[in-house]
């Protein structure tokens, strides 16, 4: 009897306990879930705030950087691109090369040189015209011409004395010739054509 009844006794100690133990579990379960709770409303608050302020991401470690006051940093500005050296200036065109001078006629001689000097002497074509079938009838602007029938010399075929009317002594320089051939034409005929006109009448002048 003794035995039931300490059996009996130890039944209602044991019960206590578990229910002590049953207790503090639900208590702990409930402080884990209230912790829980907590965090995903912080959670949930922060992604709200993050929202509203960053659509389309988050900070702190998660879509995005935002500055103190809870909105998005502003995009640094992208540096310039640096300009584009200019072209370098092409280089000037040589300059062409002038032209070679052309080169001078050749300086005429013998019979055209002597006529060239008379026509420029005369300063008439006309005159220069007559003078120069004179004197080709003459001796042929030869300044060596000599009449073997007497001394008529040079291109305008004078005499010994007809030389000294002219103050130009007898020379064999056909420049000279010419210069002593106008002189006496311009003082005894007036003008070539005159002297020409003379000596078709009369074979001599």
């Amino acid at each position: 009897m003794h035995a039931r009844t300490t059996t009996q006794h130890a039944h209602p100690t044991g019960r206590p306990r578990r229910r002590a133990l049953h207790l503090l579990t639900a208590t702990g379960a409930m402080a884990l879930a209230v912790t829980f709770a907590g965090q995903s409303a912080a959670q949930a608050d922060e992604w709200s705030r993050g929202d509203s302020a960053a659509p389309g991401g988050w900070s702190d470690g998660g879509w995005g950087d935002r500055d103190g006051r809870g909105g998005e940093a502003a995009p640094e500005a992208a540096a310039p691109a640096p300009e584009a050296a200019p072209a370098p200036a092409p280089a000037p065109a040589p300059a062409p090369a002038p032209a070679p001078a052309p080169a001078p006629a050749p300086a005429a001689t013998g019979e055209q040189a002597y006529k060239d000097y008379a026509a420029g002497q005369l300063g008439d074509a006309t005159q220069f015209g007559c003078l120069e079938q004179l004197w080709e009838a003459e001796s042929g602007w030869n300044p060596n011409a000599q009449n073997p029938s007497s001394t008529a010399y040079g291109i305008p075929q004078f005499l010994d004395s007809t030389w000294a009317s002219t103050g130009i002594a007898k020379t064999s320089d056909p420049y000279r010739q010419i210069d002593a051939g106008l002189i006496y034409v311009e003082n005894r005929y007036g003008s070539a054509c005159a002297a020409w006109d003379h000596f078709q009448a009369n074979n001599w002048y």
